[in-house]
């Protein structure tokens, strides 16, 4: 059928954005749930399926890079198909990787050999499958959601699929501990938490194809790409030390580094060193989250008034103490006190940290780049972000599978990271230069502003360079919307 290009203001494309937009908000609640019963739980699955510390360290590492290099060619897909098309059978082919993954749960009972690297490649395939989309669905939302109502939508539809993600991840953790605990009375520990992993994953390619199926209805501009502000990879990196932009990605990609050498073994301590259970487990996985959405609204206030380097400065310190929080806890010696300590101590400040860092990163991207080279910057950011969390997360392993003697492998490596995190701090952040003229800190200013529970969290996408390269159209003979279309 023909198509006539139109303008955003035409009746029926407004009708088409209104009602897209709404369903985006109940789309974005089902990937959130699927993503809870789903990608929350890959790790301890490992676990399940006797991964040792190396491995998890190999499954982080291969998560960390892997999206990183898809996603360079994942841009560039968008020239050559349209976005809705992308995203459909980028989610779709993810939503069939839950029955092998499942399997690899089945032929583990069963005695097969090798379950856990199998499930390593499945996991890298599945990020890899999001890394995919991500470009294409970010591009396709920049063309609905109106400039002037973005963050308010925005933040908005995160708050509702961030709820709907932690009440799942807490309901996932329940229906684990309930199966380990019938399992233990009937002898089969392993086989009926096997059951309870299973049933996660069937509901989480359940929620996947909900998911896709509401995708399917959202309506999408079509995009004209425009070539002249496109930049190659090598192009980047040989300006890299001349340019703010250029010497903040050096700055991450060492931050990424450092942070990197830890991330895989968080959950290997919790759920093997300290033996916890899901409960506990995901209870302060889920704590720190909540921390970061209270501690939202006065760290934007901050990175407006203060600038995105400033912020970084402060957040940046608090990631580096993490891991020292995480190793005073072994002084404690009552299991619930550890227990709490960890729930409460080191999820507020690394909740407070990483919530200001992840702010002030997002925001710096947006004041140092233009926005016709943007979406070019951010793909080659992330590039380094993921190399730089690769090769972290591979010294790690090193470490690991080294298996230090004077003190417990997984807190030896926690203060590894702990050291690297502060020197970059130090010796990086002297690089980095604000970009737009801000006011001078305070920390009077903490105190006085500080009400973490006002107001809603504000996440705010800028894509405005997006919105100016689409065309919106109608179909000849169209004069309304069908209930069903």
């Amino acid at each position: 059928m023909r198509k006539r290009v139109v303008g955003a203001s035409h009746p029926i494309v407004k009708k088409k954005i209104e009602r897209s937009l709404k369903l985006s908000v109940r789309e974005g609640s089902f990937a959130s749930i699927s993503a809870g019963f789903g990608m929350s739980y890959f790790a301890p699955f490992a676990l399940l399926l006797n991964a040792t510390a190396t491995q998890m360290g190999i499954l982080h590492a291969v998560i960390s890079l892997l999206p990183s290099l898809v996603q360079l060619k994942a841009s560039t897909l968008i020239r050559k198909f349209s976005r809705r098309r992308i995203v459909l059978n980028a989610v779709m082919w993810r939503m069939f990787l839950g029955v092998p993954i499942i399997l690899t749960g089945v032929l583990f009972y069963f005695g097969v050999p090798y379950m856990s690297w199998v499930l390593i490649v499945l996991i890298g395939l599945a990020y890899s499958l999001a890394a995919i989309a991500n470009p294409a669905w970010f591009s396709w939302m920049g063309s609905l959601a109106p400039e002037h109502k973005r963050g308010k939508y925005f933040s908005k539809r995160n708050r509702i699929a961030g709820f709907f993600g932690i009440v799942t991840m807490i309901v996932a953790a329940l229906i684990l501990d309930t199966a380990k605990k019938v399992g233990a009375n009937f002898g089969d520990v392993i086989g009926f938490t096997l059951f309870g992993f299973g049933l996660l994953f069937v509901f989480s390619t359940i929620s996947k194809f909900w998911s896709w199926t509401l995708l399917k209805k959202q309506y999408e501009p079509r995009l004209k790409v425009r070539k002249k502000d496109y930049f190659t990879f090598r192009q980047f990196l040989s300006k890299a030390r001349t340019t703010p932009f250029g010497r903040f990605c050096l700055f991450r990609l060492f931050f990424s580094f450092v942070v990197g050498v830890a991330g895989p073994f968080w959950v290997v301590y919790m759920l093997r060193d300290l033996g916890l259970s899901y409960i506990w487990y995901m209870a302060i996985t889920v704590s720190a989250v909540v921390f970061q959405l209270v501690f939202l609204p006065l760290l934007g206030k901050m990175s407006d008034r203060f600038g995105n380097v400033e912020l970084m400065r402060i957040c940046s310190w608090l990631v580096a103490a993490t891991p020292l929080l995480w190793i005073m806890s072994v002084f404690i010696e009552s299991d619930l006190g550890v227990k709490l300590y960890l729930l409460l101590v080191p999820s507020i400040i690394s909740g407070f940290g990483w919530a200001g860092y992840n702010l002030a990163v997002n925001n710096y991207v947006y004041d140092a780049v233009g926005s016709g080279k943007r979406s070019f910057g951010l793909t080659y950011m992330n590039l380094m972000v993921g190399f730089g969390v690769f090769v972290g997360a591979s010294f790690g392993t090193l470490l690991a599978w080294a298996d230090v003697s004077f003190m417990n492998p997984i807190l030896f490596i926690f203060a590894i990271s702990m050291f690297g995190r502060g020197m970059v701090s130090i010796f990086g952040l002297k690089l980095l230069h604000e970009v737009r003229h801000v006011k001078k800190f305070s920390s009077n200013y903490l105190v006085k502003e500080f009400a973490p529970v006002q107001g809603a969290v504000r996440e705010i996408h800028h894509l405005e360079h997006l919105v100016e390269t689409v065309e919106h159209y109608v179909e000849a003979g169209e004069n309304g919307l069908h209930k069903n279309s």
